[in-house]
């Protein structure tokens, strides 16, 4: 036997071979373009995920930027002052009674238990 028909008895015995092969490859095809199709959707959909993140990361920024904005204070002038120094010769009123109880402390030196007794 020559070293040619021992190829052509080969390729006789490989036709099966190369049919199964090309329909293995076929099926690995349709499996991997599968696959792809299901990477692709994830990925549109993290996409998507990912805008609805940054639509509201700037809905954030932008709330928290008009909590940085200045705020409208009233004037000393607007401010009603009906919380008055009860101390003797002082003429002194406030718009709350916080401001009261702090210019009673540090201008005459009365804490709010001193300052019970004084009314009483």
């Amino acid at each position: 036997m020559s070293n040619n028909e021992g190829i052509n008895e080969q390729e006789q015995q490989h036709p099966l071979d190369y049919y199964k092969e090309s329909i293995r490859l076929y099926y690995y095809n349709i499996v991997l373009h599968q696959h792809v199709e299901q990477i692709t959707q994830e990925r549109n959909e993290i996409k998507q995920k990912l805008q609805k993140f940054q639509a509201l990361e700037d809905q954030e920024s932008d709330l928290s930027m008009d909590d940085k904005r200045k705020r409208n204070r009233r004037s000393a002038v607007e401010i009603p002052r009906s919380h008055v120094c009860q101390i003797k010769n002082c003429n002194k009123s406030y718009g709350s009674e916080g401001s009261l109880m702090q210019h009673m402390k540090i201008k005459h030196g009365i804490t709010l238990e001193k300052h019970m007794n004084f009314i009483l």
